[in-house]
């Protein structure tokens, strides 16, 4: 339990001090001067980033004698890069130095998830939940600390955030570094991504994956067009999405219960179900207060979702794929699936208004839905030996 803790540390910490920046950036951005078009091009490149930088550090990752030193590295270089964005006052250079930093921050989840599922399965879920409240807790307390002394200081709190995060995982002790005493045959064998070609339940969900991971990330860009739309006000914005956000984190811990209760597949299966009946919802164009009534409807979707699909892909594949997969699964489901609905969102905005993003993000989540049933994803599947 002693270790747990330490990995549970250690995800309150790193993704607390992406929870400082990451909602934060767009108004710092723009009070330093930048348009909405140049905010909206550093965001969309990081992103963009983030999907080669998750199959480039996987593969480092995946072929390293110790994976906790490439986590620890990343989160580093991310924290360095951070202290030079607070700098970088005119958009070109920022442009370049937020798209370095994101090159080792956007990593940080997938490489954390692999590091944990090699050696805590079956504690993820509770080691993930204190990612979530991590975050949360960082969005508030950065928001509080950024009004106060200026928005500046997010920069400065993610570094020593991702310093402490760091010094955290390198203490602790995963069975993932058995693998550094086995025999040379073993430690200097390569792992390339093309052996995940021939594991088709994994490629299966990865592709799954895209029409629900990327909905449910893009949703924090038009959800507060669609509640003031509602007739929702900007501050009820930030209290709606508090609601959203904190509601993930009893799900998280509720979600193993309902695995073992119904089996992962059927659960995840509800989910993803769910996730386009909310979206359905939306599109429907409700007042902010049935937004507000129905915020704990992100929290059961996210909640399964965020902790039981990465695990379900683990068990997926053997032993030394877990980290390609959940690399490949972070940039091609999560990233690639991000900017393909946030692009496709934006059109709809602009010919739909806020419902019509709504109702292509419901049509996306059932293609997701129809493709995980046609696959027989949804039935219970035999754990893959693991090498």
């Amino acid at each position: 339990m002693r270790q747990t803790n330490r990995f549970r540390l250690f995800y309150g910490l790193g993704y607390g001090a992406m929870g400082v920046v990451n909602p934060l950036i767009g108004q710092y951005m723009g009070s330093i001067g930048f348009s909405g078009t140049q905010i909206g091009t550093v965001t969309s490149l990081a992103t963009a980033i983030a999907v080669f930088a998750a199959t480039f550090w996987g593969d480092r990752y995946a072929n390293s004698r110790d994976g906790r030193k490439v986590i620890a590295v990343i989160c580093i270089l991310a924290g360095l890069m951070s202290l030079v964005n607070s700098i970088a006052g005119v958009f070109l250079l920022f442009l370049f130095s937020y798209g370095i930093q994101y090159f080792f921050q956007g990593p940080v989840m997938g490489l954390s998830d692999a590091l944990v599922l090699e050696s805590e399965q079956e504690n993820f879920s509770s080691i993930r939940l204190c990612g979530a409240v991590g975050y949360a807790a960082a969005v508030f307390i950065g928001g509080k600390i950024g009004g106060a002394l200026g928005l500046k200081m997010i920069f400065y709190i993610n570094a020593v955030l991702f310093l402490m995060a760091a010094l955290t995982v390198l203490s602790a002790k995963t069975s993932g570094q058995e693998k550094t005493v086995q025999g040379t045959e073993k430690s200097s064998e390569k792992v390339r991504y093309s052996a995940l070609l021939s594991e088709k339940p994994a490629l299966q969900l990865i592709l799954c994956g895209i029409f629900v991971m990327g909905t449910n990330v893009a949703n924090n860009t038009y959800f507060g067009f669609l509640f003031t739309e509602g007739g929702g006000t900007v501050s009820g914005v930030g209290t709606a999405f508090l609601l959203m956000v904190g509601s993930e984190a009893p799900f998280m811990a509720l979600a193993p219960k309902l695995c073992r209760r119904f089996s992962r597949e059927k659960t995840i299966f509800f989910a993803m179900a769910l996730s386009a009946a909310r979206f359905g919802l939306y599109a429907a164009g409700p007042s902010d207060k049935c937004l507000l009534a129905t915020f704990f409807l992100q929290g059961m979707v996210n909640g399964i979702l965020l902790t039981e699909y990465v695990k379900y892909l683990s068990e997926m594949v053997s032993h030394r794929l877990i980290a390609l997969a959940v690399a490949a699964f972070y940039a091609v489901s999560s990233n690639g699936g991000t900017i393909l609905c946030s692009f496709l969102g934006g059109v709809a905005m602009d010919l739909f208004g806020a419902t019509g993003v709504y109702a292509l993000f419901s049509g996306m989540n059932l293609i997701g839905v129809v493709l995980y049933a046609a696959f027989g994803m949804h039935r219970k599947k035999e754990k893959v030996m693991k090498e």
